[in-house]
């Protein structure tokens, strides 16, 4: 059953996450990805984190996550601190070539978008969802993320790119809708 002002897609069927309290999925069509970038600033630069940057990156995911208005990520960030965050990240980028692209300003890093290319199903995957520290929210620094991302997983070939969410932030209001990002309802 369809939840008011939710969006189903009749390609896609119901899915339940492995992964845990996702509420929702965000699914772009990469075939139709030809979106111009959003301004970025001079003191702002997107790159993949090299692996002595993993550790920063965990911290802001954290950060990112149990700062989110509402506290939607408590129950889920019971179960990680930034070290095992770190430890899952480095475990990912070892077991399924994950990569973690980074904004960073002033060789700080904000944001964070973790990302597994499944080349077999043509699939993106965001498996950290695009987080950005929350003092530097509101910047563009998520949809500099969102775009780089989508960007890049269309030049690999790849036909879609997904992230599971929680319906009702921040990001899946508003900027997964971006650049042609269709919702998809989970049961719970």
């Amino acid at each position: 059953m369809e939840r008011p002002n939710e969006t189903h897609s009749k390609e896609s069927e119901w899915q339940t996450s492995p992964f845990g309290p996702f509420y929702c999925v965000f699914r772009w069509d990469l075939s139709r990805f030809d979106y111009p970038g959003p301004k970025q600033s001079e003191d702002l630069r997107v790159k993949f984190a090299s692996e002595n940057e993993i550790g920063s990156s965990a911290e802001v995911w954290y950060e990112g996550l149990s700062n989110e208005e509402g506290s939607p990520w408590a129950n889920y960030l019971k179960r990680w601190t930034p070290a095992s965050a770190a430890k899952w990240f480095l475990d990912s980028k070892k077991r399924l070539g994950a990569k973690m692209l980074v904004a960073e300003e002033q060789e700080v890093i904000v944001g964070i978008n973790g990302i597994i290319s499944e080349t077999n199903s043509g699939k993106g995957r965001f498996f950290t969802g695009i987080v950005v520290s929350p003092k530097y929210r509101r910047r563009g620094i998520g949809s500099l993320l969102l775009h780089q991302t989508l960007s890049d997983l269309n030049k690999e070939g790849l036909r879609c790119a997904e992230v599971e969410t929680i319906q009702g932030i921040p990001a899946a209001k508003y900027l997964y809708p971006k650049y042609g990002g269709k919702g998809i309802q989970v049961p719970v």
